[in-house]
């Protein structure tokens, strides 16, 4: 069990609560787990941005633009084949269902989703008001 897996399998019992059976709940809510991988990435690449002296958005928007979206694209690739693929989803379900501790997991998930945000508006305020050091100018 991870906070993955649980917040996997939440977000698509929400999901399905509020909008209904459709045929695409499981792909839905594992695109909301990569989001939060991808807040995480995304703010790693602005802060390395940040460090290196904010050279690479001005100069390079191509640049840029590939490392955000390919990132994204390759992180939902993994996630759609651990979370999605052959019988994984009712494993992973299954597995949620029997854990007794929903509690602390239920906990850990909120945590998760507050920090990936946080961590993402915070790499994002600082690189928009260049509050960081440039630690290898080029």
């Amino acid at each position: 069990m991870n906070v993955w897996k649980y917040t996997y399998i939440q977000f698509f019992k929400k999901r399905r609560r509020v909008i209904g059976k459709d045929g695409a709940d499981d792909y839905a809510a594992m695109l909301f787990v990569a989001l939060l991988d991808c807040l995480f990435y995304w703010g790693v690449i602005t802060f390395a941005d940040s460090f290196t002296g904010y050279h690479l958005l001005p100069g390079h928007e191509i640049l840029h633009t590939v490392l955000f979206l390919g990132g994204a694209v390759i992180i939902e690739r993994v996630h759609n084949h651990t979370l999605c693929k052959g019988d994984a989803f009712e494993r992973i379900k299954k597995e949620v269902e029997e854990e007794p501790r929903k509690m602390l997991w239920s906990t850990l998930s909120l945590l998760y989703i507050l920090s990936a945000v946080a961590f993402f508006a915070l790499s994002l305020y600082c690189s928009v008001n260049k509050l960081l050091p440039a630690f290898i100018p080029f």
